[in-house]
Parts: C-alpha cells; structure tokens; sequence
C-alpha cells in the first residue's frame, strides 16, 4: 500500500491502518536540524530502525525510497529541499514536505509519540499560533491549518470540561479526596490513571487549570502510593489532602 496517493496527498487507505493522524508543522525552504529531529524521534518511538526517503519528481514511476540510518539523517539531509517524503521503515509514519513553509507529520500513536512531542492537538494548535504569525510571508497556510484544526478546545476551568473525559475524572478525584470520601492512595493512583487517559485521548487544558493539574502531579511525585516504599520525606494522606485543597481553593479554574 502506498503512502501516498495519485494526486501527491497521504493516501487515505494507508492513514486508515493504524489509524493515522495528520499533524502539519512549521517549516522552512529545506530541510533542517528540526525537520530531521522530527523523523528520527517518531523512528525511535515508533520502534523503526531506519528512514526512507523520497525525493518526488514529477513522474510518479520515477519516485523511489532510499534507506539512511536515522544517525546519519542529518548529513544526508541537511539543506534538501521539497517535494520530499520521509518515512519511517515500517511505514508507521512519514512527513510530507510539499513546499516551502510547513510539512505534514502522519502515523500511528507511537511514531507521533516522537515526531510531534505536543501530542497531535498541541501541535495542530501550535501550526495555528505559527500560520498567524507567518501570515504575510506564507499566506495560503492558513487553509493547511483550518484543514486540520484540534479536536479538543483547551479547557481553562473545571465547568468547561465535557463529562466522560480523563479531565473530568480528574477533577472529580480531587473533590472525592478533599472531602475525605477516598484514601489518598486510591485518589494517587485513579488521578495518574485519569491523566494518562487524558493524554491519550489528545485533551488540552490552559491556565489556571493547567497549572492547577501540573502543581496535582508534581505533589503525587512526592507521594507514595505503597506504604512499604515510603520515605521519611513523602508526603502523608493529610498532607496531600491539604496541598489538594490549597491548590483547588487558590485557584480560580474550580
């Protein structure tokens, strides 16, 4: 199956195995240290040992993959410029560098992992944040961003959050805890489950509830969820259930 179809977009019978997203991501005129960073991170991630690479001509019978070791990607690349195709070996994943001024990161959940850091929404919005930014130099990427727009709203207060979601769970694990209905070991453990499910599921939040949920993990790293494996210095259920309750009540998201 090809990565790309007839008319020099991904293929959307390859995007569906997987499923794959589509990211797009700011770019220059030729390949650079942030576009190779890009393929080697979603290589190593998505557990591919090499990089294909394509240089697309005009005639698609002339398109052919060459295979580079991800250590040597930056020398063999640097200074290319598009139409380009990156891939990675196992056809996970692959960026698409059409023209000037952005690319397109698609694959799976792991090559994503690397390539795009932010997870896909925080990338789409960051594309966004770019293409307003680029307006005058690169004006028709602003249809390359409206295409591919995040799937969450960036939530800034607890009311915002939709029921059902990692976020919402979170939420209502601190007013469980704060209010004595469960331990501080199952609050630990269902708060870290919550967040990772969040995360996978793409959802964004903004401050203050953004700093609110990072001030939550970084209190549950100085708590221990095993009695047998805590330290002197670890926080008690009272005193998690105190710093829960100082960060709820400072802070305006709740």
């Amino acid at each position: 199956m090809g990565i790309l179809s007839s008319l020099g977009g991904y293929n959307s019978a390859w995007l569906a195995v997987g499923p794959k997203l589509v990211v797009p991501a700011p770019a220059g005129s030729r390949v650079d240290d942030a576009l190779v960073q890009r393929i080697a991170e979603g290589c190593r991630t998505g557990g591919a040992d090499a990089v294909l690479v394509m240089a697309m001509g005009s005639e698609t019978a002339s398109r052919t993959w060459r295979l580079i070791a991800p250590d040597i990607a930056a020398s063999e690349l640097a200074g290319v410029g598009p139409p380009l195709l990156l891939a990675s070996s196992d056809r996970q994943g692959a960026i698409l560098f059409p023209r000037p001024g952005y690319v397109l990161v698609a694959g799976t959940a792991g090559f994503l992992k690397g390539a795009v850091p932010e997870g896909v929404d925080g990338g789409r919005a960051r594309f966004g944040r770019y293409v307003r930014a680029a307006a005058k130099r690169w004006p028709e990427l602003k249809d390359i961003s409206q295409s591919f727009s995040p799937r969450h709203i960036a939530w800034a207060r607890a009311r915002e959050i939709p029921a059902g979601t990692g976020a919402a769970r979170q939420v209502n694990l601190m007013q469980a805890f704060t209010v004595g209905s469960i331990s501080g070991a199952d609050f630990a453990r269902g708060w870290l489950d919550a967040r990772r499910t969040s995360q996978n599921n793409g959802e964004r939040l903004r401050d203050p509830l953004l700093t609110a949920f990072d001030q939550i993990f970084s209190l549950l790293e100085d708590y221990s969820i095993d009695p047998a494996h805590k330290d002197p210095d670890d926080l008690s259920d009272e005193e998690l259930m105190g710093a829960v309750r100082k960060t709820m009540e400072r802070t305006d998201g709740f």
